[in-house]
């Protein structure tokens, strides 16, 4: 079954933060598979969640959303999930969660509970920057660096496309985020995403950090943290008010490699 995001997942994305019982993450919802393993089952439920109809294997590194605890149990989370193509692709965006079930909290970790790079900001003050500094050892010039390129958008030259009730649903033939109705005036956008890593790294590919508008500059709203070095995650708060948004993006082996994104109204 389909689960739309934007009807269901903020909802639940609020709902996780009084859940006491439950060590849980601070910020954002997003969860990572973490098992010596190298996978964690996930037991796919119909009509009663005890009656397992499916097991899927998730990797360590695939990223799910937090929903609550699984009910009746307690070393199980309820999570939701996208559905991969079986087709491999270099990069895909997902903004609805298809997949839903349990996964066992000994072979996951919260995002923003993992080592955390360090922000600054560039000189012009238009690029946060996240170094990794979890290892004194590394000299500064050789440890890994995600930046990211703020700009003012020049959006409003481009072709809109509205929705019966004027809101704007693509802008370039693509669903834009952080706008309504009408483009303001001081319009920001991600202009690039950098990854500095020793014998690798890349920039972002277009489809990666298209139409992302009035992205955040605040350090309480985005962070970029890692399982290891082959597997970052950089994730953001952005827009406000009723056209808030939250997004995550998987960085593997240097490369930007899938986002999930979805509206998060305040």
């Amino acid at each position: 079954m389909m689960i739309s995001v934007n009807k269901t997942l903020y909802i639940s994305i609020f709902s996780i933060f009084s859940l006491a019982s439950v060590k849980a993450q601070n910020k954002v919802p997003f969860g990572v598979v973490k098992a010596e393993e190298g996978y964690a089952m996930v037991r796919v439920h119909k009509d009663d969640y005890r009656k397992i109809v499916d097991k899927i294997r998730m990797k360590t590194g695939d990223v799910f959303v937090y929903v609550k605890p699984a009910p009746g149990e307690t070393e199980w989370i309820w999570i939701q999930y996208p559905e991969k193509d079986d087709t491999e692709k270099p990069f895909v965006r997902y903004d609805s969660l298809s997949k839903e079930g349990m996964v066992n909290k000994e072979r996951i970790a919260f995002i923003d509970q993992l080592p955390k790079f360090t922000p600054s900001k560039s000189k012009n003050g238009k690029s946060l920057i996240f170094t990794d500094d979890t290892n004194p050892k590394i000299p500064g010039n050789q440890r890994t660096k995600v930046i990211i390129d703020i700009y003012p958008s020049y959006a409003k030259i481009k072709k809109q496309e509205k929705d019966t009730n004027g809101n704007i649903t693509k802008i370039d033939k693509v669903k834009p985020w952080g706008v309504g109705k009408e483009l303001p005036e001081d319009l920001t956008e991600i202009k690039s995403i950098r990854v500095q890593q020793p014998g690798r790294g890349s920039v972002f590919v277009r489809d990666a950090i298209k139409n992302m508008f009035q992205p955040t500059m605040d350090f309480d709203k985005v962070e970029v943290t890692a399982l290891d070095n082959d597997h970052i995650f950089l994730y953001m708060i952005n827009g406000s008010g009723e056209n808030r948004y939250t997004t995550l993006w998987t960085i593997k082996e240097g490369r930007a490699i899938s986002q999930i994104i979805f509206k998060n109204p305040e």
